[in-house]
């Protein structure tokens, strides 16, 4: 699905920029399937949604939360989604399959040294953890974990502050 989604991205395009070098009219109508294919493109490879998750882990008790993992030493984020019980973080990104969610990242909570919510590169806001044996802390981008910071410490078994 994901080859023919860019198959189609490409030939479009292609077609696009055919009748844009003829000064064809034509070309207005092409722009909006070439959106709705990139849109798919994206919703296919990087979209994770709590209903996955769940599935993928047998179980609906945790704390979910839409975001990115910033990987490769900063050049590059991996879409998926975060889920956190008392004993443990998973970071799940998507499968080749059709709906299906794999673990990227996970660790234990007790492996947790501390974290810190704000900008984590130039860029992106979100959450930083440190995580005892790594050099470099983990990087997660969204704009909600400020905003679901209580949820979050709750979900680690953490006191609030």
């Amino acid at each position: 699905m994901k080859r023919l989604v860019l198959f189609l991205i490409l030939a479009i395009f292609g077609v696009f920029v055919y009748f844009a070098a003829f000064k064809a009219m034509i070309i207005f109508p092409l722009l909006a399937p070439l959106l709705v294919l990139i849109v798919v493109y994206y919703v296919i490879t990087s979209v994770v949604t709590r209903k996955m998750v769940e599935k993928a882990r047998g179980d609906s008790s945790f704390f979910f939360q839409r975001c990115s993992m910033i990987v490769k030493d900063g050049t590059e984020l991996l879409g998926g989604a975060l889920a956190v019980t008392e004993t443990e973080i998973v970071f799940y990104s998507r499968k080749a399959e059709k709906g299906g969610v794999k673990p990227s990242w996970s660790c234990f909570v007790q492996a947790i040294e501390g974290y810190t919510i704000g900008k984590v590169d130039t860029h992106h806001p979100g959450l930083s953890l440190s995580v005892s044996g790594e050099s470099k802390p983990i990087l997660f981008t969204s704009r909600d974990f400020g905003k679901k910071e209580k949820d979050f410490r709750k979900a680690l078994g953490w006191p609030e502050e």
